[in-house]
């Protein structure tokens, strides 16, 4: 007969997993709620514009990575926990450029110091 370890059953880390998977299995019995909300919204769009609403279905298709990335978790499937502690490895790496305008002031200023470089090579 096997023998239980008690040092397996007193880990800590297992004890936080199994706290980590009641409270997804809360979250996703909430957001079940809140999905079958937004389909009966969405339905009425379609009703009567005959379109999809496209901030909807964003809303939608987070919500559809949120519960593939819980249940995953929450059958063993992996270790990885997910939203808001999950880590995305595409993010990470993004650089947003912002577009800067030049305004009149500054423009003369950038003007007024192309004259004075050019006066000071001629010198």
């Amino acid at each position: 007969m096997n023998t239980i370890d008690k040092d397996e059953i007193l880990k800590t880390s297992k004890w936080i997993r199994f706290i980590f998977m009641v409270l997804y299995a809360f979250v996703i019995n909430f957001a079940l709620t809140i999905s079958i909300g937004l389909a009966f919204i969405q339905f009425l769009f379609v009703l009567f514009t005959s379109k999809v609403n496209t901030s909807i279905s964003s809303i939608n298709s987070h919500v559809l990575e949120f519960f593939n990335d819980s249940l995953m978790f929450l059958l063993f499937q992996t270790e990885e926990k997910p939203f808001p502690f999950k880590n995305n490895s595409s993010d990470e790496g993004t650089v947003i450029e912002a577009e800067t305008e030049e305004t009149d002031e500054s423009k003369k200023t950038s003007d007024d110091e192309v004259e004075d470089v050019s006066q000071e090579e001629k010198s």
